[in-house]
């Protein structure tokens, strides 16, 4: 259960034990009013709540720290989701490709340490493409190191000031009637692909967008519209007949 669903499970809860104990309270205090026969005089001490008006006033407060902390919730989720691992596609759970996003950090004590935006990496061809904002270079694995190494790796750049920017990425696959829609958020340095039966297109879409569109509940490819810094890479995956 994500902290979001929790959040909104546990509310009734806390609602309903809240108003338990109060009632508990407020019987004990009539019961020894009456036991006094003091029900109809002169009150003694602070006179409590009405249960109804308690129960309103609960709810009220309860609401609002719920809604606040599912606030709060969505904005950490939406700054931190970061896709890794495998991402499924296709008929009956059949993997269509895998994707990894690679932080600068992920490269420390791995194969690409001490790489940098646009260098060569053995084993790979390098390609370089700008689309609107972006540049993108993508490597596509040598034959001598296909299915040991990801097929497909890319990252990215831009010249334009991302500070106080939020980073986001959408990746579609399309093989025939197999299809990946993959969106997530967060700088990472490269993508990593695995996917060394697919022949199908691969689109990426990386962007940059103010922090207020977070509190919107667009999609990802309504962010990448309103995004100021943007840009698409689209690549054919298929095997040539004579090879790779």
């Amino acid at each position: 259960m994500t902290p979001i669903l929790a959040v909104i499970f546990v509310a009734p809860l806390v609602i309903g034990i809240t108003v338990l104990i109060y009632m508990f309270y407020y019987r004990r205090k009539i019961n020894k009013r009456l036991a006094k026969g003091n029900i109809s005089g002169k009150r003694e001490g602070r006179p409590m709540m009405p249960p109804i008006v308690f129960i309103l006033v609960t709810m009220i407060c309860v609401s609002i720290v719920t809604t606040l902390l599912v606030i709060v919730f969505a904005i950490f989720v939406g700054k931190n989701i970061v896709s890794t691992g495998r991402s499924h596609g296709g008929f009956d759970g059949e993997s269509l490709i895998h994707i990894r996003t690679i932080s600068e950090d992920d490269m420390d004590d791995s194969f690409f340490e001490g790489y940098k935006t646009g260098d060569d990496i053995a084993g790979y061809e390098k390609f370089t493409e700008t689309n609107g904002d972006i540049t993108f270079y993508y490597y596509k694995v040598k034959d001598n190191m296909l299915g040991i190494m990801p097929r497909l790796i890319i990252a990215t750049e831009t010249s334009k000031d991302t500070a106080d920017l939020e980073y986001g990425f959408h990746v579609y696959a399309r093989e025939g009637k197999r299809k990946l829609d993959l969106g997530g958020g967060g700088k990472c340095y490269m993508y990593a692909i695995d996917c060394n039966n697919f022949e199908g297109t691969i689109k990426l879409e990386e962007f940059c967008f103010d922090e207020e569109l977070l509190f919107e509940h667009l999609s990802w490819d309504e962010t990448y519209e309103s995004a100021q810094i943007k840009g698409t890479l689209e690549l054919d995956m298929s095997y040539p007949e004579h090879g790779y």
